[in-house]
C-alpha cells in the first residue's frame, strides 16, 4: 500500500466512508489535541512570565552563575526541543 502525501493527511481521506460515530471521535480528538497544545502554550507562557530580568552587567561581571545558567538554559532548551520532536513523531503514527 503506497503511502498518503503530504496534503491528504492533513485531511481525513475516510471522512465520509465511515460513520457519524466514527467522525465525531475524530473530531473530539483534533479538538483535544489543539487543547492539549494550548495547554502547553499557556504554561510555558505563565513560566516565561515568571523568569526573573536578567542584569547584563552580572552576565559580564558573574563569578561562573552565569555560565552555570546559560547551560542549564541550554538543556532545557534542548529538552523542549526533544520533546515537540517526539509529540510531532508520535502524532504521525
Amino acid at each position: 500500500m503506497s503511502r498518503l502525501s503530504l496534503a491528504s493527511r492533513r485531511h481525513d481521506p475516510y471522512w465520509d466512508v465511515d460513520g457519524a460515530g466514527a467522525r465525531h471521535q475524530r473530531t473530539r480528538q483534533r479538538i483535544a489535541r489543539i487543547g492539549v497544545w494550548f495547554a502547553i502554550v499557556v504554561v510555558l507562557a505563565v513560566v516565561v512570565s515568571q523568569l526573573a530580568t536578567v542584569d547584563p552587567e552580572y552576565l559580564f561581571r558573574g563569578a561562573g552563575r552565569p555560565i552555570l545558567a546559560g547551560a542549564m538554559m541550554t538543556i532545557l532548551g534542548t529538552a523542549a526541543l526533544l520533546a515537540l520532536a517526539h509529540i510531532r513523531h508520535v502524532s504521525r503514527r
